[in-house]
Parts: structure tokens; sequence; C-alpha cells
């Protein structure tokens, strides 16, 4: 990775004012680029709200060639500072913006709001005597770890935004950076947001149809994870098949239910595929007795390896099988 341009700027209501840099940082400086590389890393490998740069003045004006960067920077800041600034609800922080390139020869341009976060730290001070007071102080603005995300902010790559978006609730109603910074009016839910509404619906229509909660949740996990790896999206209707098979009247409830909230059957992953594919590789299974199983999802179904038994007393059994060693951490 290679910063082409980089500028932090400060955002202080103490003093009712934005404070800019009037120089850019050092992209050649370890520390810089270690947190620019390790913020843009973690931003990417997170879940994105993505729209087409044509959406967002502001963000065309953010990649704009016509002005010099840190000009850039200062208007942006000042048109950050002046939407949050009221609001006290939202945490004081910098604006981090920058231009890098990957070895690809791509360019990524960004906007971070780097919240301040207080620590605790000793203080070397001098009494009237001139004698050393070692001393406990607290720092009201330390810089997020880069690799803990943040909670606003974009990337541009090519036509692309990729956003990280924050909502706050105030006496004044709502603030969010999509739509105050970013002036994108378009309700645009996260994709995690419609999972969890086919996770709610699935969940109600197979305790109507007495399917037990486990059988459900496995088989919408491996259609989800099939889904994810052969079409880059996830299917509503091949969890629906996955989950109740030949009962026609639960399949139609079931995507009936995600019609009547909104929800597409198949929801495009665009540039958060890698994300999901993640997310729904494993599923950890925790068992009343206190033992947990990690297991593959392509192996969730398949009784050649993992098998669950209802026993004529009504419990469960888990039977692990083709297995030819066991490792474990001490």
């Amino acid at each position: 990775m290679e910063i082409k341009n980089a500028v932090i700027n400060v955002m202080n209501r103490e003093i009712n004012s934005a404070v800019f840099s009037q120089k850019e940082l050092d992209g050649r400086d370890q520390i810089v680029q270690e947190y620019i590389e390790k913020l843009v890393k973690k931003f990417l490998n997170s879940e994105c709200l993505t729209l087409d740069l044509a959406a967002s003045e502001p963000a065309q004006y953010l990649v704009g060639q016509s002005e010099d960067f840190i000009e850039v920077a200062e208007k942006l800041t000042q048109f950050y500072f002046e939407a949050i600034k009221t609001w006290e609800e939202i945490p004081e922080g910098d604006l981090l913006f920058f231009r890098i390139e990957d070895g690809y020869g791509k360019t990524y341009t960004g906007m971070v709001k780097l919240d301040f976060s207080a620590k605790y730290i000793h203080l070397i001070d001098y009494d009237d005597d001139n004698l050393v007071t070692n001393k406990i102080s607290q720092n009201k603005t330390i810089l997020p770890n880069p690799g803990q995300g943040v909670s606003c902010g974009i990337i541009v790559k090519d036509q692309t935004c990729f956003i990280h978006n924050k909502v706050y609730q105030g006496i004044q109603g709502k603030w969010s950076f999509l739509e105050r910074i970013l002036e994108v009016t378009e309700k645009k839910p996260k994709i995690s947001e419609e999972v969890a509404q086919v996770k709610k619906a699935l969940k109600t229509v197979s305790k109507k149809y007495d399917i037990e909660q486990y059988e459900a949740v496995m088989g919408a996990q491996k259609a989800l994870y099939d889904s994810i790896d052969e079409e880059a999206s996830l299917s509503s209707e091949r969890v629906a098949e996955q989950v109740f098979g030949d009962n026609h009247q639960a399949k139609q409830e079931f995507l009936e239910e995600l019609d009547q909230k909104g929800i597409q059957r198949e929801i495009a992953l665009e540039a958060n595929t890698p994300v999901f594919e993640r997310k729904y590789q494993k599923q950890k299974l925790k068992l009343d007795n206190g033992i947990e199983i990690v297991v593959p999802a392509e192996l969730l179904k398949n009784k050649d390896y993992i098998e669950f038994v209802t026993n004529d007393d009504g419990s469960l059994s888990v039977i692990l099988k083709k297995i030819e060693s066991i490792k474990n951490n001490f």
C-alpha cells in the first residue's frame, strides 16, 4: 500500500471550531502507514453499505481532483463539524482523510471519523519546590485502535462507495452519517438487518410446524453458505427448500412473511461477500451439557460426518464419524 495523501483534522466542541492541518501527514512514516493500513483493512473486511458514487455529491467531492487535497479535507471537515456540533450524543473525534494505492494500481479515497476515547495515563509534573511529582491523569482524546474499526466513514474505490453508517438518537431526532454527511436519503438497510428478519421468520414458521430449532438453524446456515459460495447472494428460497423440504405450506408461509416485511428473496452481497462467507462458513453448536462443537457449513447436513439422533426418552445424541485424529490445545 502506498499513501498518496493523508490529512487529519480535529473537531473540537470546547472551542466550537475545527482545527485544520496545514500540512499532510508523512505517508512514509511507519506509524502513519501502519495506522492507515490496519484501519482500511478492518474497514473493508467488515460489513459495509455500498452505493454508486453518483448517489452522493459529498462523496464525489471527496474523490475530485480539481482541488488541493488539504483544501478538500478542510471543507469537508467544516461541513462535518457543522453537522454534529450541536449533537451531544455524537462523540467528539478527528477526521482522517487519505488517498492510497494498492499493489494493483487501484486507488482508495477515504474519510473516516476517529471517535475519541478516554484513558488514564501517568503525568510527570513538578511542584513549587521543583520536586518531581508523578500523577495520574486522564487523556480524553485517545484515537481508536485501527483494528477495532470505525463507526462512521466512507472509502471510495472506482465508482463504488463503501460506507460504515452510524445512527444517533437525540432530542433533535435522528442523525445518521449516510443522510447528514453523504446526503443520501434513500433508506438502505444493512444486509445483517435483513438477515435478522429472515432468521425471525424462520423461527416463527419452524416452531409452528414443530421443526426442531437446531435443525432449522443448521439447514438455514447450510443454504446460506451454499448460496454465498455459488451465487454471491443470500437466498431465502434456498433456505425454505433446505429447512422445510416437501412442506409446501410452510415454505409458502415463510416466503410470504418475508415479502410482507419487504425483504428480497435474493439479497445481493456485492462487496460484502467475503464478510458473510467467513460468517457462515462454520456453525458453533452449544449442547446443554457444556460441550461445544464447531462444524464446517459444508458438513452440517452430511450424515457421513455428523448425525443427530433422537433417543427414546426424547433426548438427543450427536454422533461424529470418520475421525482419524484429534488435536487439542493445552
